[in-house]
């Protein structure tokens, strides 16, 4: 899972920090069209670009297997495990603040795995109705998870009854209680209703830096249906998951990766994904084809390309924020429940061009940020000043 002896506990949100990228790779950024024609007239490619092609589904979930949420379920178990043992004495609740696009669902999959009592959330439609919420039973013993805080409330006028009701039932119970909440809504309750006061010392995991998004990737790579399989950059042919003595990658790619990613492990995972391709021999160097030992030239190998850039659409009154602001706080919605938690007058006509642009998925009929473009997003709405979660 990555080179920490022992277990891997989930971390004090305050303390969470996105790996640093590179330089080069800030600068290749900004700069990436010159940094690349620099480094075109310098060398030829280990591999033409037009000789790459995207790796087809099917190999994609032989080699970078989903689900997405890497060694986070075992981490959520050992932190639950120690929490329990300093019962009695501290709080009887544990807050999970965990980084939005968790398609995965982690803290609902640790639950159900491990025969814990998970509440149901309300409907999306009773959580703006005038009547006084009913809170489901919540008597019993043992572990009760509340997986998504954010399905509990709608960012409208009538909106928070049903959150203040739960908080104020878990305060009151007499049994250990995990909730889990994305850091976007968790930041939104947090000044709407003192949620942070109320489940104080929220954690969080532990950002995957370079190291331990090696381990994780070559434990998913590592498989009895992918046998022998290299993992190259096109420009010269370099093993992207090859390590020095210390077990330290031996290339700036995984730090760049880190550092893009923020250290999601479902964001890095997907951008992962996302980069890599299958190749035609023809379009390798003939030196490069000659630097590859006997040993490797057996091996299979997928090209690694360049991590994906997002540029948000252009818009004069900002819907295409607001949209995209509200569904990091709610998760996937349907177009009329966006509408129900935009400010003003509602734009649906951002929706296709959010999903054009590749920021947004469409699962039926909810829209969701797509993890992948996450980075972009949260960049993009820290710079127009929107309010952002710790992580």
């Amino acid at each position: 899972m990555s080179k920490t002896e022992g277990p891997v506990f989930l971390i004090p949100l305050e303390d969470a920090k996105t790996p640093p990228v590179p330089r080069d790779e800030v600068a290749r950024r900004y700069l990436g069209r010159l940094i690349a024609l620099f480094h075109r007239e310098k060398s030829e490619p280990f591999i033409a670009d037009d000789k790459l092609h995207r790796a087809t589904l099917k190999r994609l979930d032989e080699v970078v297997a989903p689900p997405a949420c890497g060694p986070v379920l075992a981490e959520i178990g050992a932190t639950v495990g120690r929490w329990l043992d300093r019962q009695p004495g501290g709080s009887h609740i544990l807050t999970v603040v965990l980084p939005p696009c968790d398609e995965n669902a982690v803290i609902e999959t640790w639950a159900s795995e491990a025969g814990h009592q998970v509440l149901a959330p309300p409907s999306r439609q009773s959580l703006v109705a005038t009547e006084e919420p009913i809170l489901p039973d919540m008597a019993g013993s043992g572990i009760l998870v509340v997986p998504r805080l954010e399905d509990w409330f709608l960012r409208h006028r009538d909106g928070l009854r049903a959150v203040r009701a739960l908080l104020a039932a878990i305060d009151g119970l007499d049994r250990p209680v995990v909730v889990g909440c994305n850091a976007w809504a968790w930041a939104y309750l947090a000044k709407a209703t003192g949620a942070d006061a109320l489940l104080p010392d929220a954690v969080t995991i532990k950002p995957f830096d370079a190291v331990r998004l090696h381990g994780w990737f070559v434990q998913l790579s590592t498989s009895e249906a992918t046998g022998a399989m290299r993992f190259r950059l096109p420009a010269d042919g370099e093993d992207v998951l090859a390590v020095d003595e210390a077990g330290t990658p031996r290339n700036d790619y995984l730090r760049k990766l880190a550092g893009r990613s923020l250290g999601i492990p479902w964001v890095a995972w997907h951008l992962w994904r996302r980069s890599l391709r299958t190749g035609d021999d023809a379009g390798i160097a003939e030196d490069a084809k000659a630097a590859i030992s006997d040993g490797e030239a057996s091996e299979q190998t997928l090209w690694v390309a360049a991590l994906d850039e997002y540029l948000l659409p252009g818009s004069d009154d900002g819907a295409a924020l607001h949209a995209l602001h509200a569904l990091l706080i709610h998760g996937p919605l349907t177009r009329e429940e966006l509408l129900l938690v935009l400010p003003g007058v509602g734009e649906p006509n951002v929706l296709p061009v959010l999903l054009r642009a590749g920021f947004l998925e469409r699962k039926g009929d909810r829209f969701g940020c797509r993890a992948a473009a996450y980075p972009a997003i949260r960049d993009g709405l820290e710079a127009a000043g929107f309010p952002a979660g710790r992580v």
